[in-house]
């Protein structure tokens, strides 16, 4: 066998193995949000549930604005802990040339190439929200990733299982990299 066929059912057996160690997770889809004013809070509504964050005057500002200069939104690192608290980034990008010079003018912070790149720390919670709020709908899809808390009972379920994964994971793969390894000898001695 050679190195390049061993190197590929390594890297295999490592991507099965690494997925059963990924946290839990869910999908969200944001579909619209609601300021409110005398708080300083920012609902946003979701398929699932509801999120409410403290909300700061620029990033109020700047999803106002969002209804008539075009914004490229960044969700990262959404993690949900135990009490329901929320935290994650997110990132604003305007990349039209004219978007960013109406940005500026506006007072817009702006990076030392003259982009206007806004990112916002949200710290909140989640809830099932009720009642009726006059929430601004969002006009495309938006969908985050929200890492949720993993029992201590998954984690030994996860040790448990690893020695069992990696098995089969040798069981499984080393046949399916093994074809690999006679396709690439019969390429090499095809005319």
């Amino acid at each position: 066998m050679n190195t390049r066929t061993i190197i590929f059912v390594l890297l295999l057996l490592s991507g099965c193995t690494s997925q059963l160690w990924q946290p839990p997770s869910y999908e969200e889809k944001i579909t619209g949000f609601y300021f409110t004013d005398e708080k300083g809070l920012l609902l946003v509504t979701g398929q699932k549930y509801s999120y409410v964050f403290e909300a700061s005057d620029l990033l109020k500002n700047s999803l106002e604005i969002s209804r008539i200069i075009e914004f490229y939104p960044r969700y990262t690192n959404f993690k949900l802990d135990q009490q329901n608290n929320v935290t994650g980034k997110l990132e604003l990008n305007a990349l039209n040339t004219s978007d960013k010079a109406t940005l500026r003018e506006l007072g817009f912070p702006k990076d030392e190439f003259g982009n206007i790149e806004l990112i916002f720390d949200l710290n909140g919670k989640r809830y099932e929200v009720e009642g009726n709020y006059p929430f601004q709908k969002l006009e495309g899809d938006h969908y985050v990733i929200v890492e949720t808390p993993e029992s201590g009972v998954s984690k030994i379920g996860k040790i448990l299982v690893t020695p069992v994964a990696v098995a089969i994971d040798a069981v499984a793969i080393v046949p399916v990299g093994a074809f690999f390894g006679v396709l690439g000898v019969m390429n090499k001695y095809d005319i």
